[in-house]
């Protein structure tokens, strides 16, 4: 089968397929299953990729290009869209031992991603269901993030707080736009934001999130018993952890922890599932002191045990942009001043324009005076036979 185009986006979705390049630490699991499936990869591929009804009956709307990565519950592909001519990610879900909770979980997350619409969210173009030996397998087609996620970028250390900044804004505008709508992501890490350094909308690059797969409607029936812990144990709140009820504050939380991995390029609570779930209710994280005060007092906020005193996502969002904007005046101080060295001393009052103008007379007088000695020693202009 040619190759061809499909997804990219979180945690996966798609059929399965004989290429795999997911780097990042959570697809290695991913890896042996590609190879256990290998067999169904056409099969699958053709399977999902059905022709338009509409459209010729040989051609296909989505041609199979490459797997991206597999999750949990699902396996993502890169496509192409023959009939818009643009690169999609495919997200097929997976259908072994579903239960009644796994399967209304993944209709949720279709439902979510068809009422929101967001530029800080990955977005989704299509849907539906295909039919493989005998079995209905339902997969999402969404928009390519071209890039790696934050994940994979942390993998090789910190980041400039700038860079920390832009990503903090816009997830923060991201889940205000969420929680606005009664929706709790539940699961914000660093695999779950996709990148694409290239500089766009004022920022440095380009964030968005990703894999709703576990997120909830704030007013929805639990899908879960009571004290159970959806999301990844790193990045959990204390509440999370404690088995209670996860709100906005909760995503809050969790974003702060994200962003402090960022600026320190290792991660707050580490150890097995159930020792980093726990580490965080017996000490808060640790906030560097070399971080400048903005920093801190805005990270110490959102990493609060009370949910009740951490700031909304839009608040966390203003900040970030005003962190933004001192950063950049402060970057273009120093330009000013290093390209500029009489205005920073007139600033300092260390220097008059008159005394400006004396000592650039001065420099000129100099210049002119080494340029006759250095002409005389040189014969420059001497007479010619004494």
């Amino acid at each position: 089968m040619p190759e061809s185009s499909v997804a990219r986006g979180q945690e996966a979705s798609s059929a399965p397929s004989t290429q795999s390049t997911p780097s990042t630490p959570q697809h290695v699991s991913a890896r042996e299953s590609i190879a256990h499936t290998d067999h169904q990869s056409d099969d699958i591929a053709e399977r999902l990729f059905l022709s338009n009804p509409l459209a010729p009956p040989t051609r296909a709307r989505y041609e199979f290009v490459e797997h991206l990565g597999s999750g949990g519950m699902a396996d993502v592909f890169r496509a192409r869209d023959t009939e818009l001519g643009r690169q999609v990610a495919i997200k097929l879900f997976r259908d072994d031992g579903d239960t009644v909770a796994d399967r209304a979980r993944r209709e949720r997350e279709i439902r979510l991603l068809g009422e929101l619409n967001h530029i800080g969210l990955v977005q989704i173009h299509d849907a539906g269901t295909l039919v493989h030996e005998g079995r209905e397998r339902r997969y999402l087609v969404m928009e390519l993030v071209e890039g790696r996620s934050l994940a994979h970028r942390l993998a090789r250390g910190p980041m400039k707080p700038r860079q920390v900044a832009d990503i903090g804004a816009q997830m923060a505008d991201a889940l205000s736009y969420v929680h606005g709508r009664e929706v709790v992501h539940r699961d914000v890490k660093p695999e779950n934001i996709l990148l694409s350094e290239t500089p766009a909308f004022g920022y440095t690059l380009v964030a968005k999130l990703a894999d709703f797969g576990v997120a909830q409607f704030t007013d929805a029936t639990r899908l879960t018993s009571n004290g159970a812990i959806m999301g990844t144990a790193a990045y959990i709140s204390p509440e999370q952890a404690r088995g209670e009820d996860a709100g906005p504050a909760s995503d809050v939380y969790s974003l702060g922890l994200v962003l402090l991995e960022a600026l320190r390029g290792e991660r707050e609570y580490t150890g097995t599932p159930i020792e980093a779930a726990l580490a965080r209710l017996h000490r808060p994280p640790t906030i560097p002191d070399d971080l400048p005060p903005e920093w801190r007092a805005l990270l110490a906020a959102m990493t609060a045990d009370d949910p009740a005193v951490r700031p909304t996502a839009h608040d966390v969002a203003a900040t970030m942009r005003d962190i933004i904007r001192v950063l950049i005046l402060d970057s273009r101080g120093k330009h000013e001043r290093a390209a500029n060295p009489w205005r920073r001393q007139l600033q300092r009052g260390q220097a008059s324009p008159v005394g400006i103008i004396l000592g650039l007379a001065g420099v000129v007088v100099g210049t002119v005076a080494v340029c006759i000695a250095v002409a005389l020693a040189l014969g420059v202009g001497a007479p010619v036979g004494g």
